[in-house]
């Protein structure tokens, strides 16, 4: 997607095509370090995470992790400096949300904003990828989508594991303050980001309509979702995760929803 944030579809360069195995590697890094770090939270959770179910060995997943980060580091320098500098930066965040010192995780607050630099670094490095610079289609899109992922992502993804959380020492806001005061901020994230991501593209880049639209309707969905969801506390975990696979779809969604408006224009 930060390619097309550049200015649409772009050719298919040996520097894309680099940019992007570069990224694959350095998200897998980031997931699999997570998976590394939240054993024991997982496994209080009830998660069928492969590493916590024990299909894929602490150790090995460990290796793997390494050998990712290191792939991604060869192939952003092979892709040039630009997408170096921001796969190094992805890699960093990922880091620091999972592993000491930082374990961003741990904290309701600091999560969103590493997790917002996340988003942030994974677009910047395509538009690295692309060879050229910022649009204020782009520009407007990737910030709106970064900001989903911090400010309604980080917060959802929560609600249906305060207990294992808890175990694991985690202080977010669903252990501190409560399930209420977690959906509360998660309702507000979601409300801000659609309104204001949509007034954003409406005022200065109409073409990311295309895809913040559609997280408006998404911030509808998590909304419901978080409401339904807290007249349901007996309910199992799949059940309790409604919110977060409506955060997910919509994630998703808007960002096929723009490569395909770029696809056809």
């Amino acid at each position: 997607m930060g390619t097309v944030s550049a200015a649409g579809l772009p050719q298919v360069t040996g520097r894309t095509v680099l940019g992007l195995a570069a990224w694959w590697c350095a998200v897998a890094c980031a997931y699999l370090l997570n998976g590394v770090t939240d054993v024991r939270e997982d496994r209080a959770n009830g998660s069928r995470r492969p590493i916590a179910r024990g299909d894929l060995p602490v150790p090995t997943a460990a290796a793997v992790t390494a050998l990712l980060a290191a792939a991604a580091l060869v192939l952003a320098g092979a892709a040039g400096s630009g997408v170096f500098g921001w796969v190094v930066g992805f890699l960093l965040l990922g880091w620091a949300y999972s592993a000491p010192p930082v374990r961003a995780k741990q904290s309701s607050v600091l999560c969103a904003v590493v997790v917002f630099g996340l988003g942030a670094t994974s677009y910047a490095a395509g538009v690295a990828a692309s060879g050229s610079g910022w649009t204020a289609t782009g520009g407007v899109f990737d910030c709106v989508m970064a900001a989903w992922m911090a400010l309604v992502g980080s917060l959802v993804k929560d609600l249906g594991d305060v207990g294992g959380d808890a175990a694991g020492g985690r202080r977010t806001v669903a252990v501190v303050h409560g399930v209420a005061a977690a959906r509360a901020l998660a309702v507000a994230g979601a409300v801000l980001v659609g309104a204001a991501g949509t007034a954003a593209a409406a005022l200065w880049a109409p073409l990311a309509l295309v895809g913040v639209v559609p997280v408006a309707v998404g911030a509808v969905w998590v909304v419901a979702r978080v409401v339904r969801d807290a007249r349901r506390e007996s309910a199992d975990r799949t059940q309790r995760r409604g919110a977060y696979r409506a955060f997910m779809v919509t994630q998703y969604a808007a960002n096929l929803l723009v490569l395909g408006a770029f696809a056809a224009g």
